[in-house]
């Protein structure tokens, strides 16, 4: 698994003509970024923070995708029990 990850930063690094090293620190951010974002809406989504605060935090867009998704779920596993 090493080599196919090195191989791929390399790749990315080649592509984007930056090193490997700013690859690496771009992958952590946006990986910190996403994990943040999944966080907050998981708070909010398990009612331990308002919909304002989620907002907020991480804008009214991915709010609004979250909750769409959570609907679709939730109309999924409806439909799954009672057809």
């Amino acid at each position: 698994m090493g080599d196919v990850v090195l191989k791929e930063l390399e790749t990315l690094a080649k592509e984007r003509k930056e090193d490997v090293t700013t690859i690496i620190a771009n992958a952590v951010k946006i990986g910190i970024e996403k994990i943040r974002q999944e966080t907050i809406l998981e708070r909010y989504l398990n009612d331990l923070m308002t919909r304002a605060e989620a907002i907020k935090s991480v804008g009214l867009d991915i709010v609004r995708l979250a909750e769409r998704q959570r609907e679709a779920v939730l109309a999924d596993v409806e439909w799954g029990l009672h057809g």
